[in-house]
């Protein structure tokens, strides 16, 4: 049970991260987004595991109107909503 105490605190690390690189960047892909979080997410996660990861992340962050993609699918651009 331990291992999943701090879950919440956990993704919050990464929320707070991807927020503060889009106010420092304006605008980053979904790459630089990957690049930002990638060692800094557990070693026993697979690939998929971080690809996933990541993106549930930014589903978060989109969900609560921090970001928007203004990008495409493939080719995304995130940026902080001005109300944020």
């Amino acid at each position: 049970m331990a291992k999943w105490s701090n879950k919440a605190f956990d993704n919050q690390y990464y929320l707070d991260l991807i927020l503060k690189a889009l106010s420092q960047h304006s605008t980053m892909s979904r790459k630089d987004i990957d690049e930002l979080l990638w060692n800094k997410l557990p070693d026993w996660m697979t690939e998929i595991q971080r690809k996933k990861k990541i993106e549930n992340l930014l589903t978060e962050l989109r969900k609560f109107n921090k970001i928007i993609n203004k990008g495409t699918r493939k080719h995304s651009s995130w940026e902080l909503l001005s109300s944020f």
